[in-house]
């Protein structure tokens, strides 16, 4: 046999074999893929949402409510300018602990998450955000207190703490402490990763490409080079950045939206009293400045506490890392500083984001994506959607696998691209039998309100719900027309970019305790950096729901060290009660 007969032989066998290994790896995919989507609604569901706020509720109950009531104080010491100076043990000065820590929670959550929430939840979930950063406030406080009061110095001289230091060494079951411990840094350096790279740097480049047609890949190489040049100097290098960076940033935006509220202020009115309306609604209302975006209390509550809670990350222990590196006289003293992050990040530029949307009267809005013809064949079940991308037709399949009838309207089950899809127009009253091209003309809008418009002529157009920054943008555009799109679009990038700095250092420290040794972060720098590039131009979907999982699972042990140290943490602070007392008598 002639050694081209044993290559096409070879590749007769060979050629079959890779394409079933390909299908089996795709299968393996899709399965892992639906499985962690499982396990992230679970992990970020009403437990753990519960769990966040309750442990938030109960330590406030358990001080006193001191943080509350000591909030006044701890904003005019962020605003000081001993905040800025260097006095006691640390790396950095309070103000830069404290926008270093600001720079890892101000994200595209400000900005994206209030949008989604407002979404899903109806402007009410406004309300429920604020709510849940009230009590977060102390559990912030709570865990910066605990790692500044716990931290070690490492053999290079440097602050190491965070929630993992603190479990390791004020747990009376020093085997507990420890697991925990290292349990919270593995998820913490899983999430760095996700939630603190890949998303964050895609959200740029996104952002980037669709606004100024910016390529993903020179944007890639410009945030990997950037964030190398800056994280490469570790804590000092980054708090530096952070201390200029994000008090710009956050003013920058304030203002812009400022000009927006103002620009719409005859509906703020209006646009306040729907947002309290829709928060302690019993039953589901809309209408007003909502269109057609209808929504109950629970509804608002749910996605109200999981946007504030994701979005100002109290109770998750990650700023506790940055607020270990402070240099403080007193640990319940830097514990005030930090706390006021929660205040900044959700109280002030949350709620700028909310009032644009609810008073510029854009929520509920929706775009035509794309538009053509239909054909319906009655034989095969199916609606053949041609519709124009760019210079090309595109053809889709809209395989009809079931039909419902009921007092609410008629429901069709589709099957596109292998995904089902229930669409509902309440005006029609069909079965499998009785459809046809005829009575299936009408607006069909399925579980996202994204509606399929058939109509009698053959036409066929698709409008999608304005959600996330698309929706934030419409709002801004309200009132600064293109500009607004351009200052949201910035916003983003530099929102994102300041998350990516701010939770390097989380991830290197936690990365740092599990190899119990400093020698190995400039290797974890240099590794960060380039995965900001691959965040930039890819979109890896399943990376992000196990990082996302991660996230959340970093605030279970942390939450269980808060509640077992509340005793602790009242101390402290009914200790330096009498500190302030002196200090106000002076």
């Amino acid at each position: 046999m002639a050694i081209t007969e044993y290559s096409v032989t070879a590749i007769f066998f060979i050629i079959p074999y890779f394409f079933r290994k390909r299908c089996y790896m795709n299968s393996f995919v899709n399965s892992l893929t639906a499985v962690l989507d499982k396990i992230d609604t679970f992990v970020w569901g009403p437990v753990m949402l519960i769990l966040l706020v309750g442990t938030g509720i109960f330590l406030t109950i358990r001080t006193k409510a001191l943080c509350w009531r000591n909030l006044p104080y701890a904003l005019k010491s962020v605003l000081s300018k001993e905040a800025r100076q260097k006095k006691g043990d640390g790396d950095v000065s309070p103000f830069s602990a404290l926008t270093t820590a600001l720079a890892a929670t101000i994200g595209t959550g400000n900005i994206v998450g209030v949008a989604t929430a407002m979404v899903s939840g109806g402007p009410g979930a406004l309300v429920w955000m604020w709510l849940s950063a009230a009590f977060g406030i102390t559990s912030k406080f709570s865990e910066c207190m605990l790692a500044i009061k716990y931290r070690e110095i490492n053999e290079k001289g440097e602050m190491s703490g965070g929630p993992m230091y603190t479990m390791k060494k004020a747990f009376k079951h020093k085997k507990a402490g420890a697991i925990l411990g290292w349990l919270f840094a593995l998820f913490a350096v899983v999430a760095s990763f996700g939630i603190g790279n890949l998303t964050q740097a895609n959200s740029i480049s996104t952002a980037l490409s669709s606004t100024f047609n910016i390529p993903v890949t020179a944007t890639g190489i410009v945030i990997t080079v950037l964030a190398l040049i800056i994280i490469i100097g570790g804590i000092k290098n980054i708090s530096k950045v952070s201390q200029v960076v994000v008090p710009l940033m956050a003013v920058f935006y304030v203002i812009a939206g400022l000009i927006v509220i103002f620009g719409n202020i005859s509906n703020i009115p209006s646009g306040v009293a729907m947002i309290f309306k829709m928060a302690f609604s019993v039953k589901a209302v809309g209408g007003g400045l909502c269109g057609g975006i209808v929504a109950s209390m629970m509804q608002a509550m749910r996605f109200g506490v999981a946007r504030g809670v994701f979005s100002n990350e109290a109770g998750m222990g990650s700023a506790a890392i940055t607020a270990a590196a402070a240099t403080t006289d007193d640990p319940v003293r830097q514990g005030y500083i930090n706390m006021t992050g929660t205040f900044w990040d959700t109280i002030v530029v949350c709620t700028i984001t909310g009032l644009c949307i609810a008073s510029s009267g854009v929520i509920g809005s929706k775009d035509i994506v794309n538009s053509g013809q239909y054909t319906y064949t009655k034989e095969a079940h199916t609606i053949s959607v041609a519709t124009r991308n760019g210079n090309n037709i595109v053809t889709d399949n809209f395989v009809i696998k079931d039909v419902k009838t009921d007092n609410v309207g008629t429901t069709l089950v589709i099957s596109k691209n292998d995904k089902d899809i229930s669409m509902t127009n309440k005006e029609a009253s069909l079965t499998s039998d009785t459809i046809n091209a005829d009575n299936l003309a009408g607006t069909w809008i399925d579980s996202s309100e994204n509606e399929y418009v058939f109509e009698k002529d053959g036409s066929y157009k698709y409008r999608e719900l304005t959600v996330g920054s698309a929706l934030t943008i419409k709002a801004f555009k309200t009132v600064l027309g293109d500009t607004g799109g351009w200052l949201v679009c910035i916003s983003i990038a530099l929102f994102a970019f300041s998350t990516i700095l701010g939770w390097e250092y989380h991830g290197e420290k936690a990365f740092e305790y599990i190899l119990g040794t400093h020698k190995y972060n400039m290797v974890y720098r240099i590794i960060f950096s380039l995965i900001a590039y691959v965040g930039a131009t890819t979109t890896l979907e399943i990376a992000w729901t196990f990082s996302d999982i991660a996230n959340a699972l970093m605030a279970i042990p942390n939450l269980i060290c808060l509640l077992v140290l509340s005793g602790t943490i009242a101390k402290e602070m009914n200790r330096f009660q009498e500190v302030l007392k002196k200090e106000r008598g002076k």
